[in-house]
């Protein structure tokens, strides 16, 4: 057999002929082509590459696209293998098997993924003194989200006094991106194809998206932009919710098995349902692609906007602002304060699994609401209480 070089890997190769690269034209293969990728992606999954590709598969700056990558396969193996259950092919119980080990290597993906995230989350959360998650911090900001108008009148006031414009608040991650591209913390050129994608109509916009899911190989670079994440994200759902019924699938994010009645179907109408099935895959993994991609785009903008000269002065004018809510809505503040205090470890943290934090801030909210005075009270009620002192760690001996 003939091992591939530099001279032949714009041909499409066999799961056995990936390991047969040396590590540049590796390199040069998963970067070249999507469907490249995806065929390196399940070849790694069979456990047929060397070491060193393994190694350059999983980099950490790569994670994300074998995550899409392995999404993709995943899907369409299983419309492979459905397709060849339905013809009586030999080659299904095979395809099953390895689409197995794709979806184990994808769980793993997966999970190294979520691990990254939440590391990087930590070290954001490490950045901000006190922590979140100490009393005082969380019932000030418990007692924002109590009472936003409020608050807001507040903020308009201190961000006025202290000279900078005022704008409301993102009402979501997409605000939050788009607004970073605003201010230049997102520095992606608004070129004409970006402007031609934000004039289209709905229905063109999502005929666009549609062939861009269909073009593996051939993606549409505007869509990317931050500008345009919203509709892309509106447009996949749409796609997604209309093939759903028609792929047959199980759920909004699952294919599941195959219904029976189909193995029944005329040839022309059962490939109508193999091919819906094939593209909503397609869809979904553009789904994942999508929601890293604004991820990356909302960390961004938090990190440049936390490390701009303006950063600290903005920080100053809403503590400013929420502590003149405090003062002015003593009684609610007080509130908050006495509902968490029996939920916090020694070390004045709160500590609550996310559905017990949920239901408990959802129940302070309204009793603080119901405990704040309608009209402004004047600026003399005291502030919230200072924490109790942490306990120091005995000195080594």
């Amino acid at each position: 057999m003939t091992q591939p070089t530099d001279d032949t890997r714009h041909e499409r190769l066999r799961l056995h002929e990936v390991a047969f690269l040396d590590d540049r034209s590796f390199d040069l293969y998963i970067e070249e082509r999507f469907d490249q990728l995806v065929t390196a992606a399940i070849a790694d999954a069979d456990g047929r590459l060397r070491p060193e590709q393994h190694t350059a598969l999983h980099a950490p700056g790569r994670l994300l696209q074998l995550h899409d990558a392995l999404t993709f396969a995943q899907g369409d193996l299983q419309v492979a293998a459905e397709r060849m259950a339905y013809h009586g092919d030999a080659r299904a119980a095979r395809t099953a098997r390895l689409l197995r080990r794709v979806r184990t290597a994808l769980h793993e993906v997966t999970r190294k993924t979520t691990a990254v995230r939440r590391e990087e989350g930590r070290q954001r959360e490490a950045e901000a003194t006190p922590p979140s998650n100490d009393v005082i911090v969380m019932a000030r900001n418990w007692l924002v989200d109590a009472l936003p108008d409020h608050f807001n009148r507040l903020l308009t006031r201190t961000f006025t006094e202290a000279g900078f414009p005022l704008r409301p608040a993102a009402a979501d991650v997409f605000g939050t991106v788009e607004e970073g591209w605003d201010d230049g913390l997102l520095t992606d050129p608004r070129t004409q194809q970006v402007d031609e994608l934000l004039a289209k109509g709905a229905v063109a916009f999502r005929s666009l998206v549609a062939d861009d899911v269909r073009a593996q190989n051939a993606r549409a670079t505007a869509l990317r932009h931050p500008l345009l994440q919203r509709r892309w994200a509106q447009a996949l759902d749409e796609l997604a919710e209309l093939t759903i019924p028609v792929a047959r699938a199980s759920s909004s994010s699952v294919l599941g098995p195959l219904p029976a009645g189909v193995y029944d179907l005329p040839e022309t109408d059962a490939y109508k349902v193999f091919n819906s099935r094939r593209f909503l895959t397609a869809v979904w993994q553009r789904q994942a692609e999508r929601k890293h991609l604004l991820r990356h785009y909302a960390a961004t903008v938090t990190e440049r906007r936390r490390s701009s000269p303006e950063h600290d002065l903005r920080r100053r004018a809403v503590k400013t602002a929420i502590d003149q809510l405090v003062n002015q809505q003593p009684a609610a503040a007080s509130r908050l304060v006495t509902g968490l205090l029996p939920h916090t470890t020694g070390d004045g943290l709160i500590e609550l699994p996310p559905v017990e934090r949920a239901s408990l801030k959802r129940r302070l909210i309204a009793e603080a609401r119901a405990a704040a005075v309608p009209a402004r009270t004047p600026d003399t009620a005291p502030p919230l209480p200072a924490p109790a002192p942490r306990p120091t760690a005995p000195a080594m001996r």
